[in-house]
């Protein structure tokens, strides 16, 4: 047996996207600091003191190299996240839904009225429907039209003069539901237009080959400089990062264990096909 220790292979490509992100910023918290430096600080500018502070000599690793690793590291974070955008997208299509049966009943509601039996109500049907008639048909507009008519729509049936009215056929509830719904819409559109915005980027397959080509890098340099440079920063990072890489094993081999059970009645997410890693 060779008297230098080996830094154990890891197959980064069965690792989902949060198990992937919690070992690659793992691996950057046990890069060494340059000796005598302490913690490793913030990186915000490249100028030489600031890259002299950041660099890790002991396996190799430039400033450059470190900056990259840990930008690409949270570009994948910010792309991953785009899977909540999708749920957003998810949620405000069940408020755009509630909210066209709204306006819909309360358009009918009204246009109706005029012909019931009840005085009280026919009046208010009848006061009420040149108020709503501009309204009808707007849950067929395009989406953001449909929210500026809404708010409208919601402002005329609240003015003084149609109060009476809109409590005579019993509209208070289904206006405040309206009104819930529409800005349920407009909270999660925007929030969603904005993250999409500054989601323009690579898509997290592309990072992901970026990333595992700088672990490769990193692994290597670190390999090579423990061996030909030894240092006990160097030493400490190897061991490190083999317990690091048990320890990822065997959780991943964990989840796979329990997606498996999963699937066998019939719930699995195809994270079962995977093999374990050894």
């Amino acid at each position: 047996m060779g008297t230098f220790t080996k830094i154990k292979t890891l197959p980064l490509t069965n690792l989902n996207n949060a198990e992937y992100l919690a070992f690659l910023n793992s691996v950057l918290d046990l890069v060494p600091a340059p000796t005598g430096g302490g913690d490793r600080p913030e990186i915000e500018s490249l100028n030489a003191d600031v890259q002299a502070a950041n660099e890790s000599p002991s396996i190799g690793l430039s400033a450059q190299f470190i900056q990259t690793f840990e930008n690409d590291i949270m570009l994948l974070a910010d792309t991953v996240d785009e899977s909540r955008i999708a749920q957003e997208t998810e949620q405000a299509a069940v408020h755009e839904a509630n909210r066209d049966k709204l306006i819909i009943y309360i358009t009918t509601r009204i246009s109706r009225a005029g012909g019931l039996p009840l005085e009280a109500e026919r009046d208010a049907g009848k006061f009420l429907y040149k108020v709503i008639k501009p309204y009808i048909g707007i849950a067929r507009l395009p989406v953001a039209q449909e929210t500026a008519k809404i708010q409208g729509l919601l402002i005329d049936l609240r003015k003084d003069e149609n109060a009476i009215y809109v409590t005579t056929l019993g509209l208070e509830a289904y206006l405040a539901e309206l009104e819930k719904e529409n800005n349920a819409y407009i909270a999660l559109t925007s929030a969603r237009t904005q993250s999409r915005a500054a989601n323009k980027k690579d898509n997290s397959a592309t990072i992901r080959q970026r990333l595992d080509s700088q672990y490769d890098d990193l692994v290597t340099l670190a390999q090579s400089f423990s061996i030909a440079v030894p240092s006990e920063e160097a030493t400490t990072f190897v061991s490190n990062l083999n317990q690091l890489i048990s320890e990822t094993v065997t959780a991943f081999n964990q989840r796979k264990k329990g997606a498996g059970s999963a699937g066998e009645g019939g719930g699995g997410d195809g994270s079962s096909d995977r093999p374990e890693i050894e």
